[in-house]
């Protein structure tokens, strides 16, 4: 091949660990293995390239209903950060937003020790906690206080855009993933706007015992209502 192309050849050979399903080893024989075309049916892409990343590339995966879970639940929250710290950057100039923090060279150190994903994606996950952390108790805001999340806002898009993740605003993925978990379970959206009308008239009135009626009905329904200052966000549990 160096005599056909004028290219050294490769010095590095990497072998993956195996994909493994509840602990047993994918065979046509055992009609036990998964085609990616299957999962994408039942999880985001994203979520299943989280999945895979999250174990080093050397180990065995064992793939299960919970780790998928997981991984999808995992997602929701760094797309949860970036919505919420969306506003504190609208202003931030695009020197600061290539500004690498911390947060990327603690990631660089893992992806150098042999491509550690694993730990990679630990970095990510820890950025997200602190930076929600902040966010949480922080009453005084500083300049310093706003240089910290909007680097680590920028370092978290950055490793998402190596990894091949976060590549949707969150309005758009949470949209999606709304209509898609509406469609696999059969909920009727116009049905759960009227019931959140509903009980944000009965709210509005102070009828609070109808109003708690109403989302038990909903909780039963699966439906997840978060409350805030521009009104009322039904998500699908």
């Amino acid at each position: 091949s160096e005599a056909a192309f004028g290219k050294q050849f490769i010095k590095y050979w990497m072998h993956n660990g195996f994909v493994n399903i509840d602990q047993e080893k994918m065979s046509k024989s055992l009609g036990n293995f998964l085609m990616i075309k299957d999962v994408l049916k039942s999880y985001h892409p994203e979520a299943v390239r989280l999945f895979l990343l999250s174990n080093h590339y050397r180990s065995p995966i064992d793939f299960t209903d919970k780790a998928m879970d997981e991984s999808s639940t995992g997602l929701d929250k760094i797309y949860k950060l970036l919505e919420r710290t969306k506003m504190r950057t609208e202003t931030t100039s695009e020197k600061e937003t290539e500004s690498r923090g911390s947060v990327w060279n603690h990631f660089c150190e893992a992806m150098n020790d042999d491509f550690n994903t694993a730990r990679g994606i630990g970095v990510l996950f820890g950025a997200v906690r602190e930076i929600n952390r902040l966010l949480d108790k922080t009453d005084n805001i500083s300049v310093e206080f706003e240089k910290t999340v909007r680097s680590g806002r920028a370092d978290i898009i950055k490793i998402g855009s190596i990894l091949g993740m976060l590549s949707e605003s969150p309005q758009t993925y949470f949209d999606n993933k709304k209509a898609f978990i509406i469609s696999k379970k059969s909920i009727d959206p116009v049905e759960i706007d009227q019931l959140v009308q509903e009980r944000f008239k009965a709210r509005k009135s102070k009828d609070w015992k109808k109003a708690d009626l109403i989302r038990k009905q909903l909780e039963d329904m699966n439906i997840k209502l978060e409350d805030g200052p521009e009104g009322t966000v039904w998500t699908v549990k």
